[in-house]
């Protein structure tokens, strides 16, 4: 309960911040703990029941000029691609009328495999959760607020940095977690969404592979969607000079998942001093459906 005010609907309850501090009192922690905005999750097209289709866009955008707007900003390059991800979707927001006024609230997955666990099995992921300031109207300070809301996110996160799924279960009685089905899960993803979409940023090698002797040109990540963590997500994987986004979407909730990818090429131009080349690399369009 310490890190209560920080968990996804949990920080929402009244005295969830009262309650956190009594605990960590209580258990002699005396940390500094940064504040964190309000962790409540706007409506938006994006949550709400997902079908079993799913619709995908994915293109490449140069690691050199996102390193060149993230180093004199005094910020890290997964701080740029994080705005990035927020112009994209102030963008498609507003071009469908259906911005929020209070910034998207999103999960990023964070690798939490401490050097004795190496002999486990599979891997091991928890999740920092903060807000993006797609209400933020100007690019420059938008990038601005952005730095210092993950600056905070991630010094919080430090202090407990696998706890909060754990502990976000442990509120629910033992009957009602026992009768968990994708009923109940597609129940609590449109009454008390905990985010509105997962972004992940995938550090990967900056030289080329091969697979049977051919050059691997691209690596495009793509995940899953659930009814609890809404209808879209974007994941990017950083490949030899370049960032590789993969944008995967319900169409029920998304109905123009090219145009979120457009975006983010938009929003990388508005912080650039240079417009972005033709380095820019487009996949093709697919639409997947479950079999």
């Amino acid at each position: 309960m310490a890190d209560l005010d920080a968990i996804p609907l949990a920080a929402g309850l009244p005295g969830a911040r009262l309650i956190a501090r009594a605990a960590r009192a209580v258990r002699g922690d005396r940390q500094h703990r940064p504040e964190l905005p309000s962790l409540a999750v706007p409506r938006t097209p994006f949550n709400g029941p997902i079908s079993a289709r799913r619709h995908l866009s994915f293109g490449s955008l140069p690691l050199k000029d996102v390193k060149q707007v993230a180093k004199p900003n005094g910020i890290s390059v997964n701080d740029v691609v994080m705005t990035l991800c927020a112009s994209a979707l102030r963008s498609w927001l507003r071009e469908r009328d259906a911005l929020p006024d209070e910034p998207l609230i999103v999960a990023v997955p964070v690798a939490v495999r401490r050097p004795g666990g190496k002999d486990l099995v599979g891997n091991q992921i928890s999740a920092m959760v903060a807000p993006v300031p797609t209400n933020v109207p100007d690019p420059k300070e938008r990038l601005r607020v952005m730095g210092a809301v993950m600056g905070r996110a991630k010094r919080r996160f430090a202090l407990a940095p696998a706890t909060w799924p754990s502990e976000l279960c442990s509120l629910l009685p033992a009957p009602v977690t026992s009768l968990a089905t994708p009923a109940i899960f597609r129940l609590a993803g449109m009454a008390f969404p905990p985010v509105n979409l997962i972004v992940s940023n995938v550090p990967g090698p900056q030289f080329p592979l091969y697979l049977c002797g051919g050059r691997v040109l691209s690596y495009y990540p793509l995940s899953v969607l659930t009814d609890v963590s809404g209808g879209l997500t974007i994941t990017c994987f950083s490949y030899d000079g370049m960032l590789d986004f993969g944008i995967v979407a319900c169409p029920e909730r998304v109905d123009d998942v090219w145009s979120l990818l457009g975006h983010l090429r938009t929003a990388l131009d508005e912080l650039s001093d240079e417009r972005v080349g033709d380095e820019f690399r487009d996949g093709v369009g697919v639409d997947l459906v479950a079999g």
